[in-house]
């Protein structure tokens, strides 16, 4: 038995005031829904956001009070030979032709209690981070078990190291490399490099030790997860 004639009439009015007052949410067009902020284009101020912050830090770590070379980066002119071990340090083609998207970028220095330095850098970028990016670095490690760099401190000499390193962002690598250079008072020294991306944002962490400093892993997976998690708080 169907409803009668005026009870329709009624429902459809009550839906039609539901609809207005917001009690019922009409329809909206399908569509995949807005990516987080964090994972977009952001300013310089965003980017800041997006550093590790005091209560953040590994133990035993702490600001850079001088924040000594936290304005400085890789020179565009740096060479190594292979020339592809240049993607060791995520510094290669695709590294250089992804800067020139560049849009923000913070970068902030750390010290250990016990010696060694850590960067922590967050670029934006007016596109997203390309995959091809970490599959040159991933490539790069099977073709580099030694190489050099040539850069304005002159010509350095390496050993690369594979590091065991989480799944970190959408994309991530990481891999230490240790000097081998004659005479070079950081000879036995170990540098540790992680890159991880979200959406158009990249956290790129550095992690020098000398011979007689503690070196601590730990130190680039908790920062580097720092970072990405407060992109993704943004």
């Amino acid at each position: 038995m169907g409803y009668p004639r005026t009870a329709v009439r009624g429902l459809a009015t009550l839906t039609g005031l539901l609809l207005v007052t917001g009690c019922i949410r009409p329809a909206i067009g399908g569509g995949d829904p807005p990516p987080p902020v964090g994972a977009g284009q952001l300013s310089e101020d965003q980017v800041r956001m997006a550093i590790p912050r005091d209560d953040q830090l590994p133990e035993d770590i702490e600001v850079d009070p001088d924040q000594a070379g936290s304005e400085a980066e890789p020179s565009d002119e740096a060479t190594a030979y292979p020339a592809s071990c240049l993607d060791v340090r995520l510094a290669g083609t695709a590294g250089k032709a992804l800067k020139e998207h560049r849009t923000a970028r913070v970068k902030k220095a750390f010290v250990g209690n016990e010696g060694g330095s850590i960067t922590v850098t967050v670029s934006s970028y007016d596109q997203p981070v390309p995959a091809q990016l970490f599959d040159d670095a991933g490539a790069a490690q099977s073709q580099c078990g030694t190489f050099q760099l040539i850069d304005e401190s002159g010509t350095s000499s390496w050993r690369l190291d594979l590091v065991t390193f989480p799944q970190i962002g959408d994309r991530t690598y990481s891999t230490r490399v240790q000097s081998t250079t004659e005479g070079d008072i950081f000879k036995g020294g170990v540098v540790q490099i992680a890159g991880a991306s979200r959406g158009h944002n990249l956290v790129y962490v550095v992690y020098a030790s000398g011979p007689r400093s503690k070196y601590d892993p730990s130190a680039v997976e908790t920062l580097t997860k720092a970072a990405i998690g407060n992109l993704d708080a943004l």
